[in-house]
């Protein structure tokens, strides 16, 4: 079986679904599902495990935040003949109109994967203006995407019921399977980038996904300033950003004096991540909307416990005494000032996340559903 992947994006600063469908695509060649990935843009990737060769990059045209390229239609009329099916990643833009339009003329399967943009948040939450560009959008467009798709998949069961609620969602054949991560990750003892290096004395709280709003992290920096930690405490926030929000945020730490416990450190990957990872006390994400959430599931693996907004789906599959905390300031602040700083819980908290969260992602045994599924879908 042959499966081509189709993104609006192969940055991975970008953000969205590129590097778990790298990492799942890679592992899955071993259960009999070959892949191939299109998308718009330059590749960049740090650490690539998918072979680079079949990986296909088209240049990115106007408007660039539709993600348009004149040459997306011309290379799926030329190469889909190659493909047993075709996975459509995101929603709302030009890539998926294509797919859409060349797939049902060739007569060639296709599943809908809207990686959580079908939420009511996604659609609703960010403002009138974008809500209702969706709502035209929905109407004039992707409903028409929805209903050609052999499947819609999701990566967790409360993705998929929450999509009814945002949309009447007409097609009925669904897939849930979520995404995977490797459990032999490896140790970093030290950063590559010195600038990365904490203090042996420092007790570190991590942020690692892109700098977004809907992560929250005016609120997390609010709620760290009110918590009036001790000096020895830490919040690095690592991920891409763009400049205007960024340097927002920095503007809140110096309001707050926080300059000394609050540093945003821009993207890392590879063994900057790894020493990240294994350097912090907690890993912390208070996302208004996480469809997903597999840095969370790094951090475990790497032993490191997490701290989540119950927004963060893959906190469904987490233990009763989690960190799983309601996006409301008394909670997160008290869990800042009296139980983050607490090592006996933070043991017992590591503990049970890696007992009762890990096995069932690790990587070979989500690739493996991927491939079967994904199989019966352009099979049958």
């Amino acid at each position: 079986m042959r499966v081509l992947h189709v993104l609006p994006s192969l940055d991975q600063n970008y953000g969205g679904p590129l590097r778990a469908v790298l990492d799942l695509s890679a592992r899955a060649r071993s259960f009999g599902l070959e892949s191939e990935i299109v998308g718009v843009g330059k590749f960049r990737v740090p650490d690539n495990p998918f072979p680079a060769a079949l990986v296909h990059s088209l240049p990115l045209g106007f408007p660039a935040r539709y993600r348009y390229s004149r040459e997306m239609s011309r290379w799926l009329y030329s190469n889909l003949a190659r493909f047993d099916g075709v996975v459509l990643h995101g929603m709302w833009l030009h890539p998926g109109a294509a797919v859409s339009r060349i797939c049902t003329n060739l007569r060639k399967r296709f599943a809908y994967f809207p990686h959580g943009m079908l939420e009511p948040w996604s659609v609703f939450g960010q403002g009138r203006w974008k809500a209702a560009k969706k709502m035209l959008y929905w109407t004039l467009q992707e409903r028409s995407i929805v209903k050609r798709a052999s499947a819609v998949l999701y990566t967790t069961e409360r993705e998929r019921k929450l999509a009814q609620q945002t949309f009447s969602v007409a097609n009925e054949s669904y897939i849930v399977v979520p995404y995977g991560i490797d459990l032999s990750i490896r140790f970093a003892a030290t950063p590559a980038n010195p600038k990365l290096l904490q203090p042996s004395s420092a007790r570190v709280a991590l942020f690692l996904s892109r700098v977004h709003p809907k992560k929250n992290l005016a609120f997390l920096i609010e709620a760290w300033a009110k918590a009036r930690l001790g000096p020895e405490w830490r919040l690095v926030i690592a991920g891409p950003a763009e400049d205007r929000y960024a340097a927002n945020l920095r503007g809140l730490i110096r309001g707050r004096g926080l300059e000394n416990q609050i540093s945003l450190v821009g993207p890392v990957a590879g063994v900057d991540k790894s020493y990240l990872l294994h350097r912090a006390q907690w890993f912390i994400l208070p996302s208004s909307q996480e469809n997903f959430g597999i840095a969370v599931l790094e951090a475990i693996a790497a032993g490191c416990p997490v701290a989540v907004s119950d927004k963060v789906y893959v906190a469904d599959f987490f233990h009763e005494r989690s960190e799983v905390l309601p996006l409301n300031m008394d909670s997160w602040v008290s869990f800042l000032r009296e139980r983050m700083t607490d090592e006996s819980h933070r043991d017992v908290v590591t503990a049970l996340d890696r007992e009762r969260v890990l096995p069932r992602f690790e990587i070979n045994t989500v690739a493996r559903a991927w491939a079967e599924e994904l199989s019966a879908v352009f099979s049958s």
